[in-house]
């Protein structure tokens, strides 16, 4: 299991961050849960399963990309 987290730090949005975490089930499956929160709350955004690592490698990257234009940070 994986963990990716993003941690704002600047301006409107200072305080919230986004996790994402994903890893392989019992399957075989990928899976990639995203949670977004400030201090103590906290919202599942999406839960996607994929059966193809180009796919989750694809969407996680784009998700990524899209999030780091709001000026989260590693």
């Amino acid at each position: 299991m994986g963990e990716i987290f993003l941690k704002n730090t600047t301006g409107k949005r200072s305080g919230n961050f986004v996790r994402y975490e994903f890893g392989e089930d019992l399957f075989g499956y990928l899976y990639l849960d995203i949670t977004r929160g400030r201090l103590h709350r906290v919202h599942r955004l999406r839960s996607l399963v994929f059966e193809d690592q180009m796919e989750f490698l694809f969407t996680l990257d784009e998700d990524l990309g899209f999030r780091e234009n709001l000026n989260y940070v590693r």
